[in-house]
């Protein structure tokens, strides 16, 4: 099953190697792995999210942990999409779990 075929009824995901900068969009695909801020550091969650067609970091301020997000898990995100150095980001997006 690919990350499109996981999306919500009404909700089209879009691949991840066609989101747009500046835009609200709504994605998706299987979380590849999971980084955590040091707790000597402003708490923060980084996520990053793959799909065949490339990868996007979603990135949780304020938050050490998110029950349910973990390395293998689907998930589908919404937000508006920032440039980041090496993946395009989005800051506190609007997440969904999908069952696999």
């Amino acid at each position: 099953m690919s990350a499109m075929d996981a999306a919500p009824p009404g909700k089209e995901w879009i691949a991840i190697g066609s989101v747009k900068p500046r835009a609200i969009q709504t994605t998706g695909g299987r979380i590849s792995y999971i980084e955590v801020s040091p707790h000597d550091a402003p708490a923060r969650l980084t996520v990053r999210v793959v799909d065949p067609s490339g990868a996007i970091d979603c990135i949780f301020l304020g938050r050490r942990l998110i029950a349910g997000l973990e390395p293998g898990a689907t998930v589908g995100v919404e937000g508006r999409v920032a440039r980041g150095d090496d993946v395009p980001v989005i800051f506190n997006p609007r997440y969904e779990l999908r069952l696999a």
